[in-house]
């Protein structure tokens, strides 16, 4: 079996900033090497769909604590299983998780590798935890979804409705993956009921897509409901399920919803269209660039 093993370059935050622009959010001490790789591969989009459940449940914690590590999938991908280890099992920092599940990603993304495997998290040079792809490749059940039709998903008091817009302009499985991907990793440093008032705009810098969204009026008045960072963190691992389901990476608009009440707009849409949104204020942006 050992030499069906592969071993990786690694990936830290210096590097990675020549690649893609990242400007200060992941610290150069802390880096994710790609240890073993088994020739066992998992569909991409079943990879970053489990990548971002894992992601958004650590954004709701406290990003200075430290966290009990454990394993993540969903309904719709049982597998891979995304398993997080500690050298001693003992907890760890919330915020390496959040780090080396960001470049774990981004390294899937950027080799096209998403294959079983282990990737050691280290921290000036010491493992501090591992996260590990695992599981028996499924193919799932096949769904789609019409063009133009809009859908939603409704859990509890936050509602999204999702339409696709703006005909058969594909932005790309990666690119929409990693896009969620990095607004997770923008949102999780914030309190979760931290209330958002401005225009939130992120992307990753060498990919074409981008993701907006701004809150209604409705939203930024004292008396609520509110759109609050852990609203925000919902409703990007619903889109992550909403488009590996559909299967289809193109523009998308969502209407979310608190307790009935819209309270914001958003929307997946190619960087190139993003003064064509009725709803996006170009005076009031808080964009991170990744």
């Amino acid at each position: 079996m050992r030499d069906q093993i592969v071993s990786k370059p690694l990936v830290h935050a210096s590097n990675l900033a020549n690649l893609t622009g990242l400007i200060g959010s992941i610290p150069p001490e802390f880096r994710v090497v790609p240890d073993l790789e088994l020739p066992i591969r998992f569909p991409a989009e079943a990879c970053f769909t489990n990548i971002v459940a894992a992601l958004g449940d650590v954004a709701l914690g406290d990003f200075t604590g430290k966290m009990h590590l454990t394993s993540y999938r969903t309904n719709r991908f049982p597998q891979p299983l995304i398993k997080m280890n500690s050298p001693g099992l003992e907890d760890v920092p919330r915020k390496f998780m959040v780090w080396g599940l960001f470049l774990m990603a981004f390294y899937l993304h950027a080799h096209n590798d998403f294959n079983m495997g282990f990737y050691s998290l280290q921290w000036k040079g010491e493992e501090v935890a591992g996260i590990g792809i695992a599981g028996i490749p499924r193919a799932p059940p096949s769904q789609s979804i019409t063009l133009g039709a809009p859908s939603s998903i409704d859990d509890g008091d936050i509602k999204v409705d999702f339409a696709f817009i703006g005909g058969l302009q594909e932005l790309g499985k990666g690119a929409v993956f990693m896009t969620i991907i990095t607004s997770l990793l923008e949102a999780a440093p914030q309190a979760v009921d931290a209330r958002i008032y401005q225009t939130v705009i992120n992307f990753l810098k060498n990919e074409p897509a981008a993701f907006i969204v701004t809150p209604t009026q409705a939203a930024r008045e004292a008396r609520g409901p509110y759109f609050t960072n852990e609203v925000l963190i919902d409703i990007l691992a619903r889109t992550a399920e909403f488009y590996a389901t559909s299967n289809i990476y193109r523009q998308l608009e969502l209407n979310i919803s608190v307790e009935g009440v819209v309270v914001a707009q958003g929307a997946f849409v190619s960087r190139r269209n993003l003064g064509s949104l009725s709803f996006f204020n170009f005076t009031e942006v808080q964009e991170h660039i990744v």
